[in-house]
């Protein structure tokens, strides 16, 4: 009997028969998969599953607190409304449900449809492409699904508490929450598919990464940005950000039915309540079999074009590209020696083409922007407290202001240089071979790796360093002393990365982003921050305590320099001496 056979037994015409076996084959490889995964990996999924509990406890604790708030005098004297606020709630609730399930789905639909390896299994397996498609978007619903609950639900149950609604109101909340998830799912799948017809599905995916951290990113450091605004809102504002609010409880907008048929159904108003459920359920059933039917014919001719395009694109006739090099190419291959240019030139392609690397550098050149900014508030000077601060305290707090724009330019630099130095030759994977049968000494293949690990810090710690000195008005002698002293600082972090890379270098990689050891990383980590500690010490120490001393800040740079450089460049060189032989044995281990 065949893998298909027995999976699937004898064929039948019921399209849920195939779609129930299909679900519960993917609930079986989950079950083993935990089984058999580590203790770790089991203790961090319940621990997971614990979080998403609590999330739920305490957003139902935290939501009956809010409502008990809402009839205090203070909010009363705000214009608010508390019977208008709390009506429109479950449409905002709802609708911010719907958005964030089919933004979510449309990365997970993406990844099911046409990235998964399953795909070609279950094509060419006797099974309806639309049952395919269905238990691909259920899939992808579940998970989605149970994290927005986490959120949305307690809100409109505490809510049902609250206000003594009828106890139709409760199973009403996850029927409307269900059908209006199937119906974002459904909008995404159809995005997908005429996404992936015009742009290739793994370049997709790379950009909903860089774009998902940096939106991530920006939402977590949102209260940095906005900086003491939140905190001096009027009660006219306050009012008037209700009335935004209450405008999505319309009659007109579509997101807003299902919450209106709660709100009526639970405090009895039984007509208008059991008609707008009615809407709710019929447009979110009507979309669902829209992007069913649609993705029967869709789905299988677009999967199928994807495939043929992939072998006509393997198929093509090898181009010579000798005279096709870009500028960044021929610089590194002309102000280099030829063996270390080409291997710098083919990693910056590597680097530059792939947006998983950049997806993960995000968070690193925002903070960086948010920490800017955060110094830029400041001004250039120390708070006012009451004035009674002696003068030499208030010059030494403008100078460290002062030296602030290179510490950023450093955090930037940093979150770079530990990327690319722990995964410099893991990023080789199978292909190592082709650097290992080459007449190349280990020197040289250090002295590549190295420049391109420390190029690109460099540069965007410069860059970050000129631009907030500009803005923050820095002195110029203090700017070019802050060139060469991150310059140094980053030469040695550069080294002892890539000294720890080499050390727990993985080949047998399949995904880029496991490419890196976690173990490595985690000292890396450890190792840098340590290193940073001392070396900004030993830079920024003399120039900021010196003067206290009555000894010029000239003075103080030049022992910076002597001191700091000395370490910085032991580090940078140390470390690569001790793992020059183990390059040899790279993928011999």
């Amino acid at each position: 009997m065949t893998t298909t056979s027995s999976s699937f037994g004898s064929l039948s015409d019921n399209l849920w028969v195939y779609v129930s076996k299909l679900l519960r084959l993917r609930w079986v490889i989950f079950t083993s998969g935990f089984k058999r995964s580590k203790p770790l990996h089991k203790v961090l999924t319940i621990g997971l599953g614990l979080l998403v509990l609590g999330v739920f406890i305490g957003t139902y604790l935290l939501t009956g607190s809010l409502l008990r708030a809402l009839d205090s005098p203070l909010i009363v004297q705000s214009g608010i409304n508390p019977e208008i606020f709390i009506k429109s709630v479950p449409s905002l609730i709802i609708s911010i449900a719907f958005l964030l399930i089919m933004m979510a789905s449309f990365r997970l639909l993406l990844q099911a449809l046409y990235l998964s390896n399953d795909m070609d299994f279950l094509v060419s397996a006797p099974i309806p492409i639309r049952a395919v498609f269905l238990s691909k978007l259920l899939e992808s619903v579940l998970p989605n699904f149970i994290l927005v609950s986490a959120f949305g639900l307690p809100v409109l149950l505490s809510m049902g508490v609250a206000g003594g609604y009828h106890f139709v109101y409760y199973p009403l909340v996850l029927l409307v929450l269900a059908v209006l998830s199937f119906a974002a799912a459904g909008i995404s799948s159809l995005l997908v598919m005429a996404v992936v017809r015009i742009f290739p599905a793994k370049r997709v995916a790379e950009v909903l990464t860089l774009l998902g951290a940096a939106l991530a990113f920006v939402l977590s450091q949102s209260y940095n940005l906005m900086g003491s605004k939140l905190e001096s809102l009027s009660p006219q504002q306050i009012s008037q950000g209700s009335q935004i609010l209450s405008r999505f409880d319309n009659a007109w907008f579509p997101l807003a039915w299902g919450g209106r048929s709660l709100i009526d159904l639970g405090q009895e108003r039984w007509l208008p309540g059991v008609f707008f459920l009615a809407l709710t359920i019929g447009s979110s059933a009507f979309v669902f079999w829209l992007a069913l039917k649609t993705a029967e014919r869709l789905y299988y001719t677009g999967w199928a074009s994807l495939q043929v395009s992939i072998q006509r694109k393997n198929n093509h006739q090898v181009i010579d590209r000798r005279n096709t090099n870009t500028l960044s190419s021929s610089l590194f291959q002309h102000l280099l020696p030829r063996q270390v240019g080409a291997i710098v030139a083919k990693d910056f392609k590597v680097i530059t083409r792939d947006l998983n690397n950049l997806s993960q550098l995000v968070g690193v050149f925002i903070m960086g922007i948010v920490l800017a900014v955060m110094l830029l508030r400041t001004g250039g000077k120390p708070p006012a407290g009451n004035g009674e601060a002696p003068v030499l305290v208030m010059s030494l707090f403008r100078s460290a202001l002062a030296y602030g724009s290179m510490v950023i330019g450093l955090f930037v630099g940093w979150g770079l240089i530990s990327r690319l130095g722990v995964v410099a030759f893991s990023m080789e994977g199978r292909n190592y071979w082709i650097l290992k049968t080459a007449p190349l000494k280990a020197e040289k293949q250090l002295a590549a790796k190295f420049i391109m690990t420390y190029l690109p810090a460099l540069i965007l710690s410069w860059i970050y360093l000129l631009g907030v000195a500009a803005l923050q008005h820095t002195p110029f002698t203090t700017i070019l002393y802050g060139l060469p002293s991150i310059a140094l600082i980053l030469a040695g972090l550069g080294g002892i990365n890539l000294a720890l890379g080499v050390r727990s270098v993985n080949l047998s990689w399949t995904d880029p982003r496991k490419m890196e050891n976690g173990l490595a990383g985690l000292l890396g980590t450890i190792v840098s921050i340590v290193y940073q500690l001392i070396t900004l010490i030993l830079f920024f120490g003399p120039p900021l305590g010196l003067p206290l001393l009555g000894i010029s800040e000239a003075t103080g740079m030049l022992i910076g320099l002597l001191a700091g450089g000395t370490v910085t460049l032991l580090c940078t060189i140390l470390p690569l001496v001790l793992v020059k032989e183990r390059v040899y044995r790279i993928g011999e281990e």
